[in-house]
Parts: C-alpha cells; sequence; structure tokens
C-alpha cells in the first residue's frame, strides 16, 4: 500500500482492517515489493516487546514475518524493510516500520535478509526480535515519480481544482476561500495503522477537538485520495462512516489521477500503483482564509494539537 522516502510515513474502520487485505505493495519509501518465501504467523501480544504471547493482552496482534533490510533510518529508529505477504493481514510490501529498541537493528546492514515480529494495535504499528538470516543482492527499485509541476512555498495562493466528494458532489478548492482548509491525501485500501488511517483517525481527533474549542467555524479538512478508480464516492462514503465526519467540517474527495498529481506534486506527494496497491509518501496541508499555503507536513509524525494549531493560525490571517 504504502511507501515513503526519508519523508514518508505511513496511520479503525470497518472496512479498513478486515481479516484479509488484498493489497501488494505497502511502501513508504523508494522501494519496491520483493516477494521473499516464507509465512506470517499471527499472535497477541502487548506493548512490551520482551513478553510472550501467553503473558500479553489481546489488544496488540503480532505476525512473525520475513524480509530484506533495506535501509536504516532516523539513527535506527525506523527500518525500510521489503517483507514477505503476512497470511491474513497483508500482501508483500515495502514498508518503513518503526523500531522501538535501537539495539534491535544493531549489526545489520541493507541487503540482509531477516526474520521481525510486526506489532499491530488498532492505531499503532512497530516492530522487534529482528534476526539477521542471510544476505540478498536482489535489486531495489526506483522511487515513484513526482509529478513535475512547480513547488508551492508558504505564502503562495493555492490553485483551484475540482473534486467530487463522497455525497457525488463537485467541490472546488476556491469555495473554501474564507475558510481555514487542511487536507491530506490517503487511499481506502491503506492497511497499516500508521499510514493512511493514521491521518484519518488525526482528523477525526481535530475535528472534535476544534469543535470543543469553539474558537470559530470557519474551517474545513478534506481527505484526497489518489486511488479515483477504487475510492468512488460510494466507497468513500463507506469508508468514512467509522470516522464520523461532519460534512460541514470534514469531506473526503478524490479527483482524475492527472489532477491528485499536479496537486499533490506542489507538495512534494509522491505515489505509484502497483496493481491494487500503492507505494506514496505522506503530505497535510494547511491553507489560510485566504487561500494562501500557510503550513505542510511532510510525514506522518504530526499531531493533531500541531494541525489545531496551525488551523487556527490560518483562521486568523488577513490579506
Amino acid at each position: 500500500m504504502a511507501i515513503a522516502r526519508e519523508d514518508y510515513q505511513p496511520n479503525k474502520s470497518s472496512d479498513r482492517m478486515k481479516p484479509k487485505i488484498n493489497h501488494a505493495l505497502l511502501t513508504i519509501v523508494l522501494s519496491a515489493t520483493i516477494l521473499l518465501p516464507g509465512c506470517g504467523t499471527k499472535q497477541s501480544h502487548n506493548e512490551d516487546s520482551g513478553k510472550t504471547a501467553l503473558d500479553l493482552p489481546t489488544n496488540v496482534t503480532a505476525y512473525q514475518v520475513k524480509g530484506v533490510l533495506r535501509e536504516i533510518r532516523a539513527e535506527g529508529w525506523k527500518a525500510l524493510i521489503a517483507h514477505e505477504d503476512i497470511p491474513g493481514y497483508m500482501e508483500a510490501m515495502t514498508m518503513l516500520l518503526d523500531v522501538r529498541n535501537t539495539n534491535e537493528l544493531a549489526n545489520l546492514q541493507p541487503g540482509d535478509q531477516i526474520t521481525f515480529r510486526m506489532l499491530v494495535t488498532d492505531t499503532d504499528g512497530w516492530i522487534d526480535h529482528v534476526e539477521r538470516t542471510g544476505v540478498t543482492n536482489a535489486p531495489v527499485a526506483a522511487p515513484p515519480p513526482v509529478v513535475k509541476v512547480e513547488e508551492l512555498k508558504t505564502g503562495a495562493v493555492l490553485p483551484d481544482y475540482t473534486l467530487t466528494n463522497q455525497l457525488g458532489q463537485a467541490i472546488r478548492l476556491s469555495e473554501f476561500k474564507g475558510r481555514a482548509l487542511a487536507f491530506t491525501f490517503i487511499f481506502t485500501r491503506c492497511p497499516f495503522p500508521t499510514f493512511c488511517p493514521r491521518m484519518n483517525n488525526n482528523f477525526a481527533e481535530v475535528q472534535k477537538l476544534m469543535s470543543q474549542r469553539q474558537a470559530g467555524t470557519n474551517w474545513h479538512l478534506l481527505s484526497i485520495s489518489f486511488d479515483p478508480e477504487f475510492d468512488t464516492p460510494e466507497r468513500m462514503a463507506i469508508h468514512s462512516q467509522s470516522y464520523h465526519p461532519d460534512p460541514t467540517r470534514w469531506s473526503f474527495a478524490t479527483a482524475a489521477d492527472e489532477t491528485i498529481r499536479k496537486l499533490g506534486g506542489m507538495f512534494g506527494l509522491a505515489y505509484a500503483r502497483d496493481g491494487a496497491l500503492f507505494s506514496h509518501n505522506v503530505r497535510t496541508v494547511v491553507v489560510d482564509v485566504q487561500g494562501r499555503v500557510q503550513t505542510v507536513f511532510n510525514n506522518n509524525e504530526w499531531k493533531p494539537s500541531e494541525l489545531m494549531d496551525a488551523l487556527e493560525a490560518a483562521m486568523k490571517q488577513q490579506p
């Protein structure tokens, strides 16, 4: 499903964490899916990775996985891994995964074949018990393309594009002038909780907290799918239900691929299709009431409080 480079960081809905997710590549970096022999074994674990399955509650699910280490990033806190199929969860893909103990990657090198546990909750995911089993010389694919459009700097006016929302209605970005707008890019079949699901979970939290703050009403959230062939208005309406979006405050939308590539490309969004899956990075953008770019979050690590602060500042901007 998703991929990312050093800035690619991939995030509960009834349709997004199903027993079997039909995906081929969840890359969070510039890498291709590498199919490897082996199987994934599922068991329960809690967040203390030193405990065994018998010690742990059921809120954490663990999968035993084989893969190839592609890169070590963030001083050992993240690992780009091309992993095998995980039966009952997801197909083979390349992912940038969190590591909670940097010793897990000690003495490992890119190209090492490894086994590891993938630990998943409704809203988080990470790996542990990483062990080297061999080496591989399999080539790394080229990164997904970024559309050649001029990058929009902070303060630049957002160009106008037409999208279609989850109600089947045409909406133009210019319609949001006078309101602070935050938009992010997703696709509904994204399975791993720290990628697209995190973006939507964060938006849900922002919607709730902004309403509670009563700081103003001139703001809107927009989740934009880059999978228009699958993410029809009907599909997006179903997908959005568990997030409980207020349609006056939060829309799900998509557009023709060319439109999404132009819009996303202005902020460095890159995504590439591989079967039913996408490799992609992450971008979240805040636009002020004058339609000017105010803030761009380049990864998945921003907090709802940060986006709320950016929205509130964008609501107060003057011409």
